[in-house]
């Protein structure tokens, strides 16, 4: 006969999803982002997580991977919270695509013809440069895939990390992809009947990712669309997430648990272990941390990691060209995260918050808006051509 113990706390019954405290681990993520970037578009020598030369991760991979084992969790509470999967991708459309087509559209109009004016001293030819157009770097990256990372032949010299203007945007298409994934699980009933095959993915992908590190290219040799080494690890730790989500019920809560996965973190970061513990132990520190902070009511004013992460490269990279990263690291990276933060409170309120009031639309409502949008900047296209 079992015995279930009734002073057993699982992770659904720590979780609450109207006070939490991911609005600040997103925020807290986004700044690490920001301090990881410092070093590089600074000049500076890299940030190795918690100070070691040998250490298997940076503090800005240490980040992205974090960011998506939230986001494993919260896109799939938003699947089985939202009445369709339409809706839900609608969802997930507002949340990314308009801070980001903003985004592109303040480097081009504003950051962009600044640098270009200060090293030319005018702004003629400007929309007309024959290499890595201004315009082209909106239509190539459009779709999040970032196609073209420089415009003309900014950033080539006078900075310490040339040609990009924001290193960020890499990992947004891998969050799409993601997304639709979810999508995907969902219509054919894997999240509510088949949650164990999400299990199963996981730990396969795990031991694909090992075998990977020892072989380097047996990924793509098993399934050629692992060829990108940076989908299968990011999808890990987004399926990380998930498994979480899905599995909340069972998964004990509990102080010991949690040292003993920050102490394995520890302990395996300056050697390949932590590519195998990594994925099981970060995701039980983030969600402890989640409902164990006492900063619930963080993003109460809005949820600003989003405009945080995607504009404090462009940020850092100008800060560089105009010298000042030869101040020392504290200026430059106190500048960035300022200046940066300011961004993305303005995202957020004029940019991010509207377009999610959106949310409610109906269906043939959004086609119209999305074609709308489409004429609007096929005509401001044409204008500059």
């Amino acid at each position: 006969m079992a015995f279930h113990n009734i002073n057993t706390i699982y992770l659904n019954d720590a979780f609450d999803p109207k006070s939490n405290n991911f609005g600040f681990l997103r925020f807290a993520l986004a700044s690490l982002v920001v301090f990881s970037h410092c070093h590089p578009l600074g000049g500076f020598a890299s940030a190795k997580l918690f100070g070691s030369p040998q250490a298997q991760e940076d503090y800005g991979s240490f980040a992205v991977t974090s960011f998506f084992i939230l986001s494993g969790f919260l896109i799939t509470r938003s699947y089985t919270t939202t009445s369709s999967v339409w809706r839900f991708l609608w969802h997930r459309i507002l949340r990314i695509f308009p801070g980001y087509w903003v985004c592109l559209l303040v480097t081009v109009l504003i950051f962009a013809p600044l640098i270009y004016l200060f090293e030319n001293g005018h702004l003629n030819g400007y929309f007309q440069t024959q290499i890595q157009n201004p315009l082209t770097y909106l239509s190539a990256n459009f779709l999040l895939d970032i196609k073209q990372s420089g415009i003309g032949n900014l950033f080539v010299k006078d900075v310490p990390y040339p040609i990009f203007f924001n290193v960020s945007l890499w990992t947004l298409v891998y969050e799409f992809k993601f997304y639709l994934f979810v999508a995907i699980l969902g219509v054919v009933g894997i999240l509510n009947f088949y949650k164990k095959i999400v299990l199963y993915l996981f730990l396969f992908l795990c031991l694909m990712f090992v075998f990977d590190l020892a072989v380097p290219g047996i990924a793509s040799k098993i399934i050629p669309y692992f060829s990108d080494i940076y989908l299968l690890k990011l999808l890990i730790y987004f399926l990380a997430g998930c498994v979480y989500f899905l599995y909340k019920e069972k998964i004990v809560f509990n102080n010991r648990f949690f040292v003993l996965s920050a102490i394995l973190i520890v302990v395996s970061i300056n050697d390949k272990s932590y590519n195998l513990v990594a994925p099981f132990t970060l995701p039980y520190i983030l969600f402890w941390l989640a409902f164990k902070l006492p900063f619930r009511n963080f993003d109460k004013y809005g949820d600003f990691s989003y405009g945080l992460y995607i504009y404090s490269s462009p940020v850092e990279q100008m800060l560089a060209f105009f010298g000042l990263h030869k101040r020392g690291f504290i200026v430059y990276f106190l500048l960035s995260i300022l200046v940066a933060i300011i961004l993305s409170v303005l995202s957020y309120e004029f940019i991010e918050k509207p377009a999610l009031k959106l949310k409610k639309l109906r269906f043939k409502d959004i086609i119209k808006i999305l074609n709308s949008f489409k004429k609007f900047i096929m005509n401001k296209l044409k204008f500059f051509m």
